[in-house]
């Protein structure tokens, strides 16, 4: 008799999570962005769900919640109902290394329902003041990357590079110190884009890391010099070089964009938002051109992937991260 009372209600619970996702969303849903309106993880985000809006026929807004490198955003999400009508933008960038680093103390991996991913950016590139150009007064007359690791092994904690703390500029800034033998001056000058570059192009650092897409207007009008890549190989339609084929293949990341619910989401209804995102990643050829534009690329996984490899890429950083005896 129990076992049969057991299986009833298994039935039960299981038809009113089809019901609550054949009925979602039945009103507006929030989506939270980590970051500044403009940038590439807003514009993705926009643009992914302005296309899920037309699909489900519901209004997503987008709302930017900016703070301590994505921990405001992520802990808004956290404590937000978990009824279907409040999710999280983010990227690995920031999330797993601030994981990989202790910084925060919740689980990106673990804490959240993952839903899936939408794209992949491998563009981060760093970049120095062109002495050629429009703020060549800042310049330190480098062109290339061994002419900057050549002034840094010579003048050591001279070379000011503009880092977030927590972040993939931390990481891969890291991974640059200890394979090239050189050390930094890292100066947190802002964590937004923009307040970043005005920095740079206020004399404030010498170096940048930032998303090609970010620096692209300036290396063109000769005001920025493209040091490296941080690419596994050339990314389509940015011909420099990366760090990997320079003799640094420990300075490489990716950003991979991802959307989570509240530990606890019913998974009928996040199953439903995965589906519809799927089809928009896999088969949407505008939402591939905007991802083009930035010169980014569509990325699915699935929530098991994201549950399986993303606690992966985390011990990878806290290897990558560690101090050698």
């Amino acid at each position: 008799m129990k076992k049969v009372l057991a299986l009833a209600l298994a039935v039960i619970v299981a038809f009113s999570g089809i019901g609550l996702a054949a009925e979602w969303p039945a009103k507006t849903v929030n989506v939270v962005l980590p970051y500044g309106a403009g940038g590439d993880t807003d514009t993705y985000c926009r643009q992914l769900f302005q296309r899920v809006s037309k699909i489900t026929g519901q209004t997503f807004v987008v709302i930017n919640l900016q703070g301590g490198s994505g921990i405001v955003a992520a802990m808004d999400v956290m404590n937000k109902p978990k009824d279907g009508y409040t999710l999280l933008f983010n990227h690995t960038g920031a999330a797993l290394v601030q994981e990989a680093t202790g910084m925060v103390d919740f689980s990106y991996t673990k804490d959240f329902e993952n839903c899936c991913t939408v794209a992949i950016d491998e563009t981060y590139s760093l970049v120095a003041i062109s002495p050629e150009g429009e703020y060549k007064q800042y310049s330190k007359g480098w062109k290339t990357l061994e002419d900057m690791l050549k002034y840094a092994k010579e003048n050591p904690g001279k070379v000011r590079y503009s880092t977030v703390f927590g972040s993939t500029t931390e990481y891969v800034g890291t991974m640059l110190e200890r394979q090239a033998g050189v050390e930094f001056d890292n100066i947190n000058v802002g964590t937004s884009g923009g307040e970043r570059m005005a920095a740079m192009l206020g004399g404030q650092v010498d170096i940048l890391a930032a998303n090609y897409m970010q620096v692209k207007d300036y290396i063109e009008k000769g005001d920025l010099v493209c040091l490296a890549v941080m690419s596994k190989q050339r990314v389509p339609g940015i011909d420099y070089p990366t760090f990997a084929e320079l003799g640094y293949d420990k300075v490489v990341t990716a950003k991979k964009y991802e959307v989570k619910f509240p530990k606890g989401t019913d998974k009928a209804i996040v199953e439903k938002l995965a589906g519809i995102c799927k089809d928009i990643v896999l088969n949407d050829a505008s939402y591939a051109d905007v991802l083009k534009v930035y010169y980014a690329q569509p990325l699915y996984r699935d929530a098991e992937q994201m549950n399986r490899e993303d606690p992966e890429e985390v011990k990878e950083l806290e290897a990558g991260l560690a101090v050698d005896d």
